[in-house]
């Protein structure tokens, strides 16, 4: 029995056994963050871990003196709530993480722990927030890059926890999320899940124009062999096609068949990254003409032309 930080003490045997230890925290080099947890004999989780306190030097209580990608592990029991802000310190944690490493990360849960809605904590007072699954995921993904990491693990863990203590009495038992990450290289089509705010109400806009000059082409002559005279074009941006489809498929104004013919010379007006469209559509590899297939085909299968598009045009 390693004399390991008070909270993950209560279940570190049980861990042990289970392969928890040797799954997730047994590389080369793992940081174990605040890891003295009250206790100034405790020791970090494992033998060859780095202790890291606020007396670590070149530790502020964010920034870690540790190269980027450098660390198999993170380990962080009980100190998310206790940080004046949680984005940095993730931001952080995520940084000096290796490609593959894991970020185990183990809270306490509102409904377990506190047993109340909001603060102050009446366990302890330097308590910043309280958690539930749901508001830790929120943090998380507010903080990392996104599709930078796969959850590995997330558990909410009661095990010993004795329910019919009253809330206004102290917790008996593991009281805890445990969740786990796993870094990984991030695709190239990534930033492209997650949009600003300015981003998404610019494409919004796009979108809104776009369906309104489609409506007001088929409602002067539908069935004029044409296409609107006005192409919107932004970063060389179309409306994705599932947005007019659903559109225009409750309306009256236009059969789907229709549409694809209208829709189809606008798509000339936007590049193809054929290098990028062939690597992620393996099957087009061979194909005399990827830019026409998309064209064709692929724009209404809902697949990109390029990487980061409609992001960086």
């Amino acid at each position: 029995m390693r004399r390991v930080g008070i909270e993950f003490r209560q279940s570190y045997q049980r861990r042990v056994a289970e392969g928890f230890i040797q799954k997730y925290l047994s590389g080369d080099n793992i940081l174990d963050i605040g890891y003295r947890g009250g206790d100034p004999e405790a020791v970090p989780v494992t033998e060859n871990a780095i202790g890291i306190d606020l007396d670590y030097p070149g530790y502020d209580g964010v920034h870690l003196p540790f190269p980027d990608k450098s660390q198999d592990a993170v380990f962080a029991s009980h100190i998310l709530e206790h940080v004046p802000e949680a984005h940095p310190v993730l931001v952080e944690w995520d940084r000096v993480l290796k490609v593959g490493g894991y970020l185990v990360i183990f809270v306490p849960h509102r409904d377990l722990y506190e047993r109340r809605p909001d603060l102050p904590s009446l366990w302890n007072a330097d308590h910043r927030r309280f958690y539930t699954p749901a508001s830790l995921l929120t943090e998380v993904e507010a903080a990392l890059p996104v599709n930078g990491f796969r959850i590995r693990h997330l558990a909410d863990n009661d095990w010993g926890f004795d329910y019919s203590v009253a809330p206004a009495k102290p917790p008996r038992g593991c009281y805890e999320i445990e969740l786990i990450l796993q870094k990984i290289e991030r695709p190239a089509y990534s930033d492209y899940l997650r949009l600003s705010e300015a981003m998404s109400s610019a494409i919004r806009s796009l979108d809104s124009f776009f369906i309104l000059l489609i409506e007001d082409f088929l409602r002067k002559d539908p069935a004029a062999n044409q296409r609107p005279s006005i192409v919107p074009n932004s970063n060389n941006y179309i409306t994705p096609w599932r947005v007019v489809r659903e559109r225009f498929l409750n309306l009256d104004l236009a059969s789907e068949e229709e549409l694809r013919r209208i829709l189809r010379p606008l798509l000339e007006s936007v590049s193809v990254d054929l290098g990028w469209y062939t690597s992620v559509n393996p099957d087009l590899a061979e194909h005399p003409d990827p830019a026409e297939h998309w064209r064709s085909y692929g724009y209404f299968e809902g697949r990109l032309p390029r990487d980061f598009w409609p992001v960086n045009g």
